[in-house]
């Protein structure tokens, strides 16, 4: 049986505020882990309702006991360095607003003012990504919206 130390009361609610308002939903998984099993919940238990492997739920409660709060965050991970950087992503963005349909006369201007090459699918992703979450009142269509091509689509009246 593998339990955690009995927690401070700044523990306690310091657990509490990160299960309650953690950033990701991965680190709210984990503190919630680990304050059931501060209350006397065995690992099966907690791995029973928060879906999970109890070795998961032995690896957090390791990580918690050697790192407290700062172990149940994810670590970064690795990937492809984005093309543009923010203030480059905006520049894209209002290109793109400024000629949604015509995206190659766009990676041209960028090519002359950034210096940068970005293939039409960048430029949409680039696009989406800041439109994301953001609802839009011309019927849900977003700015990324504008440059998907309409084929296929049925016209609803």
């Amino acid at each position: 049986m593998k339990f955690v130390a009995p927690l401070t009361a700044a523990e306690r609610l310091t657990l509490l505020e990160a299960r309650d308002q953690g950033p990701t939903t991965a680190l709210r998984r984990r503190a919630q882990a680990v304050e059931l099993s501060s209350r006397g919940y065995r690992r099966t238990a907690i791995a029973d309702l928060l879906d999970v492997h109890c070795e998961t739920v032995s690896g957090w409660l390791d990580l918690w006991d050697t790192q407290g709060l700062r172990g149940l965050y994810d670590l970064p991970r690795s990937g492809r360095p984005p093309v543009f950087t923010p203030q480059e992503a905006e520049q894209v963005r209002a290109e793109v607003k400024q000629s949604p349909r015509q995206l190659r006369q766009v990676q041209a201007r960028l090519q002359e003012r950034l210096g940068k090459t970005a293939s039409r699918q960048t430029l949409r992703r680039v696009v989406k990504k800041s439109t994301a979450g953001a609802g839009s009142a011309a019927g849900g269509r977003s700015s990324s919206d504008a440059m998907r091509p309409r084929f296929g689509r049925s016209k609803i009246a």
